[in-house]
């Protein structure tokens, strides 16, 4: 298994005039990446990047971004991604874990930078904005230009162990945390996405996601593991998809949970099935929505699993098994386990334990957390946080996060399971499920609905809905209709920026209508 720079440098001599990456109007070959990546690495050593330095990236995805983070690679520097998304109060909070020793920034985002800097912990931080027109810049502010070609510079003899990034999870369950990766995790999860996605040598990859989301550098290492061409684009865009894959030939998709839906509720049109796209692979399809997806675009569904803190994907569903996540991938052995931390049988529900076969292939840690790290990494096994369960077969099973759920007449709920009943529900487009504290004690649920564009449904029908399916216990109190969420890189709703106010909400204890949950208390 090759280094990041022993990639580029293969494929620059095998491939040299293939496309490596095409953006909008433009095209960089295999040998020009080498060329580039060479070239900003020494502008990089010159302004003082060092291996082993860590760098902060807050950057829009264009190839200036894929050129800096490949340079750093070949510095041996460790690369820390910034959610483009963040304000002053959320970058400050990642700058203070991270502490890095510089900041490469677009200029659009100086501004929230500025206000990031007023309580840092720590000194020494130099900021660089990428093609800064502002001739005012100050220390710790200097300009970074790509535009002129440094004599290249020899890559840093750096090994699959070395720590290649800290990516910094979601934090839709707590506070961020910072996940300290080496180069052979990338290279790992590189080839089971690409076993996943069954590349091939002809093969497009479509790619839409930000670059502070990990599959966004997984699918350019794919391209550099295989020698194919990715097809990039600024953003998502649910309106936009379909017409900017035909634009660019792209064969591969790459999806999320939330894409998928988002795609699936786009206007019907005659040419849906008259698109590239061959595979479609990714995580959190809906079963809903799987075949749906399959029939409606034409296009073959590869689903596995995986989490930041194990690898980019630990579980492969190969054989198309609607509704799971498949099999652990071969470098990986996989069980559940119940609270008490001993083996379910299988059909038991519990959380997803996974076990490397191979050091260095999960993460080394969280950044500076060891008690954190000591919750995760345990026996040499990682505690993943989600629920599933194993079939008879050897399928494994997603049933949702262990910390998203919720305590309710002395019963454990589901948040996934419960939002899976409403989401299947005709009128709705998805749904999102809290709890809230309960004047019985333990919580009440507390369920956000986006219905179908121009559908009206009304609360006691999908009360009605749910009683038809779920325990009495699982059943939403309160509802609230919303035309949109707020949602994260991947299109995952941001649960913890939903009103926690139940005020104004639907009430079905106030509703005049005695429902199984109230019959049942």
């Amino acid at each position: 298994m090759l280094t990041i720079h022993e990639l580029i440098t293969k494929q620059g001599r095998e491939r040299p005039e293939k496309a490596f990456l095409r953006f909008k109007d433009s095209a960089i070959s295999f040998s020009e990446l080498k060329e580039r990546v060479s070239s900003a690495s020494a502008l990089l050593r010159e302004m003082g990047v060092k291996s082993g330095d860590r760098v902060a990236l807050m950057m829009s995805n264009h190839p200036e971004h894929v050129i800096i983070y490949l340079a750093l690679a070949w510095i041996g520097a460790i690369s820390v991604e910034v959610s483009t998304h963040l304000k002053g109060g959320g970058i400050q909070l990642q700058l203070n874990n991270a502490e890095p020793q510089f900041f490469i920034v677009d200029a659009e985002f100086v501004p929230e930078v500025r206000v990031a800097l007023d309580e840092l912990r720590f000194v020494g931080l130099r900021i660089l904005v990428r093609n800064s027109v502002d001739p005012k810049l100050e220390r710790p502010f200097c300009s970074l230009s790509l535009e002129h070609r440094y004599v290249p510079s020899e890559a840093f003899p750096a090994t699959l162990d070395r720590i290649h990034t800290i990516s910094y999870t979601s934090g839709t369950t707590g506070e961020p945390k910072g996940v300290v990766i080496s180069e052979r995790f990338f290279q790992v999860g590189a080839k089971n996405a690409g076993i996943l996605g069954d590349v091939r040598d002809s093969d497009i990859l479509f790619l839409w996601e930000p670059f502070y989301h990990l599959a966004g550098w997984m699918t350019v290492v794919i391209a550099l593991q295989r020698g194919v061409t990715i097809a990039m684009v600024e953003r998502f865009s649910g309106s936009q998809c379909w017409d900017q894959i035909r634009a660019s030939g792209a064969t591969i998709l790459h999806y999320l949970g939330g894409a998928m839906n988002i795609l699936l509720r786009q206007p019907a049109r005659p040419d849906d099935r008259d698109n590239p796209i061959r595979v479609a692979w990714g995580a959190a399809a809906p079963k809903s929505s799987w075949l749906a997806f399959e029939e409606r675009f034409g296009v073959t569904i590869r689903e596995g699993y995986g989490i930041s803190e194990a690898q980019n994907f630990t579980h492969l569903n190969l054989e198309g098994r609607v509704g799971s996540i498949g099999r652990p991938a071969e470098e990986f052995e996989s069980w559940i386990v119940g609270e008490d931390g001993k083996k379910l049988p299988n059909g038991g529900v519990g959380e997803i334990v996974v076990r490397p076969k191979l050091p260095g292939i999960v993460m080394t840690g969280y950044f500076r957390d060891p008690k954190k790290t000591a919750e995760a990494l345990r026996d040499g096994c990682v505690y993943t946080g989600d629920l599933g369960y194993r079939d008879d077969e050897g399928f494994f099973y997603y049933s949702g996060r262990k910390k998203d759920s919720l305590r309710r007449r002395g019963e454990n709920v589901s948040a996934w399971e419960v939002e899976r009943v409403i989401n299947s529900h005709p009128g709705v487009e998805e749904s999102a499920v809290v709890g809230v504290p309960s004047d019985m004690g333990e919580q009440d649920i507390h369920a956000f609905i986006k219905p179908v564009a121009g559908a009206r449904i009304e609360p006691l029908e999908l009360i009605d809905w749910c009683e038809s399916q779920l325990a009495y216990y699982q059943v939403p109190r309160y509802l609230d209709f919303v035309d949109e969420f707020p949602r994260g890189p991947t299109q995952r709703i941001r649960k913890a920026e939903l009103p926690t106010s139940v005020a104004a909400s639907w009430d079905v204890e106030s509703s005049g209508r005695p429902s199984n949950a109230r019959k049942r208390r």
